[in-house]
């Protein structure tokens, strides 16, 4: 096991109702003047949140500016005007009330509000380090990207999809209702929880030879998703379907499963581009790409990938053709996505095959000038991977 660094801070409120008392946690944190965003789609479910919601901040004697308009995919232009506003009203205090694109807005717009460069160059092209950034508390809606306790914001820039990774904008806590995911649409619901998968499957797949704690908390993870996501699909209002994924969520992405070990990153990578260009949802897209990563990948270190789809997806070890019963597990993954609604085509997301040499030049890389880790890949790797996607 690698020496780490690990930190967790976030507070997580899970449960019924805990979002009737959001006011009283955002006051223990010191919040005055809060700035609560949130998608802002009229619906009825999320009006009759945010009326829980306000009703509890004037209850605990805050004051508060609504920031709505937030979209999948979120941009620097609106987080931009988020900060803006932060700075104005001398606002103290972001509320995210959504899913990851809600609450990674309010992460960027956290450091930008306190910083007088460009927040774009400066902490997302990684050229300075984060010095100050707002408190923010999160109320998640939707369990996937693990946003709410994480140290990761991803933001759209035109066409490129950028993440910032630091700890100072892990939320102070995190508002965790299964029930506020009852009405995600199915697709939503499968996006979000294979971006579970992807999130362990990036900390999962690393080189070295003994992570058997680590190990066997992200085999959990994994066999959690597969079991409950489609329980959630076929029963929308399985409350403890629901909790298993979204307290999956935060598994995922805090870190815990990554302790020891050198991230991949790669998959992410790819698909960041694919949702910059095309502004595609990213659970799908990186379960897209999983198959072709694996595919080109496995041969790095095959016992890893025995390891996998033995303890996580119950194939028999074959010693005689071993190579044979990996592929054969990554069709049997391939087959869970298909059938919980999920593409495995990168057709299936909208990307042109004129524009994968693009795609892949443009993909995030280490100082060495690779991407990924548990195989550096090129961009002719990267390409060879898009024509694994099938």
């Amino acid at each position: 096991m690698n020496n780490f660094n690990f930190c967790s801070p976030t507070r997580f409120l899970f449960g019924r109702g805990e979002e009737t008392r959001v006011g009283e946690y955002a006051a223990s944190f010191g919040a005055k003047k809060v700035l609560v965003l949130h998608y802002g789609t009229g619906l009825d479910f999320e009006n009759q949140l945010m009326d829980r919601v306000f009703a509890s901040l004037r209850d605990a004697g805050l004051t508060w500016t609504d920031f709505t308009g937030i979209k999948p995919n979120p941009t620097v232009e609106r987080a931009e005007e988020g900060a803006a506003l932060v700075r104005e009203q001398h606002i103290d205090f972001l509320l995210p009330v959504g899913g990851g694109s809600v609450i990674d807005t309010a992460k960027y717009i956290a450091v930008a509000a306190l910083h007088e460069g460009s927040v774009w160059e400066d902490f997302f092209l990684k050229k300075a380090p984060v010095r100050a950034a707002l408190p923010v508390g999160a109320v998640n809606t939707l369990p996937g990207t693990g946003s709410e306790g994480s140290m990761s914001a991803v933001i759209t820039n035109g066409v490129l999809k950028r993440s910032l990774n630091d700890d100072k904008i892990r939320p102070v806590f995190a508002v965790m209702n299964p029930e506020l995911s009852f009405t995600l649409p199915p697709f939503q619901t499968a996006s979000g929880a294979v971006d579970i998968m992807a999130h362990v499957h990036e900390r999962y797949f690393t080189r070295g030879e003994d992570n058997y704690l680590t190990d066997n908390l992200g085999e959990a993870v994994f066999r959690t998703v597969i079991k409950y996501l489609p329980i959630a699909l076929r029963e929308p209002d399985n409350y403890n379907a629901r909790a298993h994924l979204l307290w999956a969520s935060v598994l995922a992405h805090n870190d815990i499963c990554g302790v020891g070990r050198v991230v991949d990153g790669a998959v992410h990578g790819i698909q960041s581009e694919i949702g910059g260009m095309y502004d595609s949802a990213h659970g799908a897209g990186v379960a897209c790409v999983t198959p072709g990563w694996m595919k080109y990948v496995y041969k790095e270190d095959p016992r890893r990938f025995i390891r996998y789809f033995t303890q996580v997806w119950g194939m028999e070890n074959d010693p005689y053709d071993p190579d044979g019963m990996i592929l054969a597990g990554i069709e049997r993954q391939k087959d869970f996505y298909r059938s919980v609604g999920i593409p495995v085509h990168y057709a299936q997301l909208g990307v042109k095959k004129e524009d994968i040499p693009t795609l892949a030049s443009t993909v995030r890389r280490g100082p060495d000038g690779l991407a990924g880790n548990f195989k550096k890949l090129t961009t002719q790797d990267i390409i060879n991977i898009y024509a694994l996607f099938e």
